[in-house]
């Protein structure tokens, strides 16, 4: 049996007049923007950033796509630990010389200066758009490596590092934080000096060549005074 409904007694619709009421909105509502009120709340709103970027699916397939077709899948520090190769090792990718923390930041930071909308959602677009257009710097590292490098524990010379890094900087520079374009300058001076990876932590067993009195590879002195304004900045 179909069951529907009884009809025969239902009304016939009526079309009923209709008032318009001509109305001018001289405000309309705004989306919130970024307040940067005080360092916590930015480094709070940044934060946040970084992990819609990191869990974004455009970010798992970019990574993806890197170390299949990169040679991105073999740590830079420990050339024999790689992916696939029967053991279950766990390479991570870098950032580097700039952190994922340090180009949102500056990616922000642009936003603000050129007055351009500020939300969350443009914000990781355009940090995913950079990683796409390969000028953000990238490596491998194992997991331990990853941990130790974030610490500033090792230093991995820039000729280490995947992409075109250097155009990021050509076009953010006027957007960064002083200790960050401090900190790439060092990187780019210990790099100069010395092609290989250096490190306090590790046991890595490093030749050096003595040609023409060129300079031992020594980590500057302003090295840990930079750090320290990057520990200070991170911190508040």
């Amino acid at each position: 049996m179909v069951l529907y409904k009884n009809t025969s007694n239902v009304r016939p619709r009526v079309d009923r007049k209709r008032h318009v009421l001509q109305m001018a909105i001289e405000e309309k509502p705004e989306r919130v923007k970024f307040l940067d009120r005080t360092a916590k709340e930015r480094r709070k709103y940044i934060e946040t950033c970084e992990k819609m970027i990191r869990s974004s699916s455009e970010y798992k397939e970019y990574i993806k796509h890197i170390k299949t077709h990169f040679d991105m899948s073999r740590c830079t520090v420990f050339q024999n630990i790689s992916n696939g190769n029967g053991k279950k090792y766990s390479i991570e990718i870098h950032h580097e010389p700039f952190t994922l923390f340090q180009i949102t930041d500056t990616v922000l930071q642009k936003r603000q200066d050129l007055g351009e909308e500020i939300n969350h959602f443009m914000i990781a677009d355009e940090v995913m758009d950079l990683h796409y257009r390969g000028v953000i710097g990238l490596i491998p590292l194992t997991k331990t490596v990853h941990e130790l490098v974030t610490n500033d524990k090792v230093f991995i010379p820039l000729q280490y590092v995947y992409q075109r890094y250097d155009l990021f900087y050509d076009q953010y520079e006027p957007f960064m934080r002083d200790y960050v374009k401090d900190l790439t300058a060092l990187k780019v001076e210990m790099s100069t000096k010395c092609d290989m990876i250096q490190s306090d932590v590790l046991d890595i067993d490093i030749t050096y060549m003595d040609i023409d009195e060129f300079p031992y590879p020594e980590v500057p002195a302003e090295w840990e005074h930079v750090l320290d304004k990057k520990r200070e900045y991170e911190e508040k």
